[in-house]
């Protein structure tokens, strides 16, 4: 027996990092690849040469042009505009100082890297032993070599890698006591995309004031760092970036927020047949869904009882909610799901009985649905007719789903899902 399961776990590992290396190159030899990496790049090129002006569009706009870097539509498309905040170009600095080309091949390994690191490092915080450490680094790493939205952000160039790694350092750094700097760690994050600041929820529930004080801190040494770097407007440039950014008007393919879930359903646009042609329904639909998403994010992150469940499911459950209340939440924005679902599969596959090998089979379909649906226009354009539209929203669904799991896991609060922090 031990030698078939050694046998099956060869092959299943054989058959990750194939898929990994596949994934990996795609991603690498992408036409597109480095499209998100552009902005923040070309910013801080801009502030190295003592130009603040990284909101204005034109003047990024005119610098990519200089250096043959393009928009998603081809030469002659305008670069995506820069919608960080001012203190982000500083960190991408020591980038800008290497050619266009090998700046992004150089940012791409190190996103790869980072991932992994993360993964790592959330087993390492899940873990309540170093055997179950290495299974769930090592299931972790098998399940990331499908996960999509992990190949996607590194194709874009987005900083997802460097942030998810922030977010698994301060989960490491919280359960391990060390909560000041779990909290400095965790605030670069979320000044560099808002909504990855909702661990700190996390914080809030389990009173760990250390943590919310670091986090304090480290939001307003980067909020001065952001005025040194982007000028006394810097922060209400990006401001009014931000707010036209996050404008939506109609279902966007690859936004899986609330919102915009409530758009494809109700509201037509976007070259969507609505299920039911409601526009006054998107609002109700969105505040009705976001407080049942709230409530349930609550649930995971105030257990009933002193016991205190596995660090990482309140950590994701804080995520989840993230991604589906922010106005636009990018398909890629799903590695910041990681968290939740090593947390919450290092739970249920340590239990036996009937209702957890349902909830693990639920948390396979979540996971799933982030994994293999709607990767490619084309399988987005085959829904877009009435009723079929229904399933749009299908990775909304299941967040919904995953925060569900959480709450529930965090309800139970069996006495031996975990050691406190």
């Amino acid at each position: 027996m031990a030698d078939a399961r050694r046998a099956a776990g060869l092959f299943l590992a054989s058959v990750a990092a194939t898929e990994a290396a596949i994934q990996t190159g795609r991603a690498l030899f992408h036409p597109k690849q480095g499209l998100d990496l552009a902005p923040p790049y070309l910013a801080a090129r801009l502030l190295l040469g003592g130009d603040r002006r990284f909101y204005d569009d034109a003047v990024v706009g005119a610098a990519g042009a200089t250096l043959g870097i393009h928009g998603p539509a081809g030469p002659g498309d305008a670069v995506l505009n820069f919608i960080y905040p001012p203190w982000v170009p500083v960190a991408y600095a020591p980038l800008a100082l290497l050619p266009w080309d090998v700046a992004r091949v150089v940012w791409f390994f190190l996103s790869a890297a980072a991932i992994v690191l993360a993964l790592v490092l959330l087993a390492k915080a899940t873990a309540r032993d170093a055997a179950e450490e290495r299974d769930l680094a090592l299931s972790s790493l098998a399940a990331a070599a499908f996960f999509f939205p992990v190949f996607y952000g590194l194709m874009t160039g987005q900083a997802n890698g460097v942030l998810l790694l922030l977010v698994a350092g301060s989960l490491l750094l919280f359960r391990s006591g060390r909560a000041f700097a779990a909290g400095l760690l965790l605030a670069p994050a979320a000044l560099a995309k808002p909504f990855l600041a909702l661990p700190a929820l996390d914080f809030l529930a389990r009173k760990a004031w250390s943590a919310l004080a670091g986090f304090a801190a480290g939001t307003a040494a980067l909020g001065l760092l952001g005025v040194a770097a982007g000028g006394p407007d810097g922060w209400r440039l990006w401001w009014g970036q931000i707010s036209r950014h996050n404008a939506l008007g109609s279902f966007e393919w690859r936004n899986h927020s609330l919102p915009s879930a409530a758009l494809a359903l109700f509201s037509p646009g976007g070259g969507v047949e609505p299920v039911v042609a409601a526009p006054a329904l998107v609002l109700p639909f969105v505040i009705t869904a976001g407080a049942l998403a709230g409530l349930l994010a609550l649930a995971a992150l105030r257990p009933p009882s002193a016991a205190i469940v596995r660090p990482g499911i309140g950590f994701g459950a804080a995520l989840a909610l993230g991604l589906l209340l922010a106005p636009k939440s990018w398909e890629h924005y799903g590695v910041f799901l990681l968290p939740a679902f090593v947390a919450l599969y290092a739970v249920l596959r340590a239990e036996d009985g009937a209702p957890s090998r349902t909830a693990l089979a639920l948390l396979g379909a979540s996971f799933a649905v982030w994994a293999f649906a709607l990767q490619s226009r084309e399988e987005y354009a085959g829904l877009v007719r009435r009723p079929l539209s229904l399933l749009l929203p299908a990775k909304t669904y299941a967040l919904v789903l995953l925060l569900g799991l959480a709450a529930w896991v965090a309800r139970r609060c069996p006495d031996d899902v975990g050691r406190t922090s």
